[in-house]
């Protein structure tokens, strides 16, 4: 009987390895299109900011302004007003929290690094977790994930998390994305998908005023519409945030992310670089593989906080939720 638990046990452990990843959807004509849907039409009042064709359908990626929520849904017979081109965009979404946020993260651009969205009000005590996917030749780190759902059970299901993922990433690790997506499902995470650009570009011999999106012919704009794309193909729905890679811009390069629609998402915490975490941090660590300092401080911290987690004095925050609700109050005029 012990013999065929363990057995059994094995085989289980093995399906998890093995999990297949799911066939690629069919993604043609990606462009930026920016449209308004009335609420009569949509729901919920919604903003085009994409078009596609998806697996044959003519499609959208459609934002709701108010709760930053992302959604791919198809067009045909759809009412909406055109917006002629994203420049207007502000002036439709300006007194929005979606309109606030990305204000807030274009006043934040002078930085080198961790421009944008830093650090976030929380609504109690605790933290907004991001975990990077960059390319890299190590597997997925899924003893960071694991120890994660063991941490916060029961105290958090679906445990939030950010995972600022790169298209090249995706390409390199089907199987580890496919383990990924199968929390989701699950119910054991729920995960708000940053884009991080299409290729990562990176020459570990130049400046950082030369380097990841400074480098000269760098297509910022197909970067950015490459990973969305690559996530769509791959039945994820891309959010409303880029973090860039290396968290390194320009403050013409937020500008232009801004009139893509996307709010910058910097960090108060990388962890590998001994930056401490407080109350309302975007804390981030690389799940990849390529830097396990970082990860083992962030596992530390759980440990550290084992007893409060248990009192839900230290949790973890949905990062689109939270800035939602920080960007709901409207700025006096």
């Amino acid at each position: 009987m012990l013999t065929s638990l363990l057995l059994v046990s094995i085989l289980l452990a093995d399906a998890e390895v093995t999990m297949a990843p799911r066939p690629l959807a069919r993604v043609a004509g990606y462009s930026e299109h920016y449209a308004q849907c009335a609420a009569a039409d949509c729901g919920r009042a919604l903003i085009q900011i994409r078009s596609l064709v998806f697996n044959g359908r003519p499609s959208g990626v459609f934002v709701d302004p108010q709760t930053l929520a992302t959604q791919v849904r198809p067009v045909e017979g759809l009412r909406r007003t055109d917006l002629g081109g994203g420049a207007v965009l502000p002036a439709v979404i300006g007194d929005t929290p979606w309109g606030r946020a990305l204000v807030d993260a274009v006043r934040n651009a002078a930085a080198r690094q961790d421009a944008g969205v830093v650090h976030i009000l929380p609504p109690g005590q605790g933290v907004y977790l991001t975990i990077d996917l960059c390319p890299s030749k190590h597997p997925l780190d899924r003893r960071l994930f694991r120890t994660i759902l063991d941490a916060f059970e029961p105290e958090e299901r679906p445990v939030p998390l950010g995972v600022a993922i790169t298209g090249a990433w995706m390409r390199e690790h089907p199987d580890d994305l496919a383990w990924l997506t199968g929390l989701v499902t699950k119910g054991e995470i729920s995960v708000t998908w940053i884009n991080h650009s299409d290729t990562h570009r990176y020459d570990k011999t130049a400046p950082l005023v030369r380097n990841f999106p400074l480098r000269p012919g760098t297509d910022l704009r197909g970067e950015v519409l490459g990973a969305e794309r690559a996530m769509i193909e791959r039945g994820l729905v891309p959010s409303v945030f880029f973090r860039f890679p290396g968290l390194v811009s320009a403050p013409d390069l937020v500008g232009r992310v801004a009139a893509l629609g996307l709010v910058s998402i910097g960090s108060d915490a990388w962890l590998a670089k001994k930056q401490e975490p407080g109350p309302g941090s975007i804390v981030l660590v690389h799940g990849n593989g390529n830097e396990p300092y970082g990860v083992k401080r962030f596992l530390d911290l759980l440990k550290r906080e084992r007893s409060d987690i248990r009192a839900r004095h230290f949790l973890l925050f949905d990062l689109r939720e939270a800035l939602s609700e920080a960007e709901a109050t409207p700025r006096p005029r």
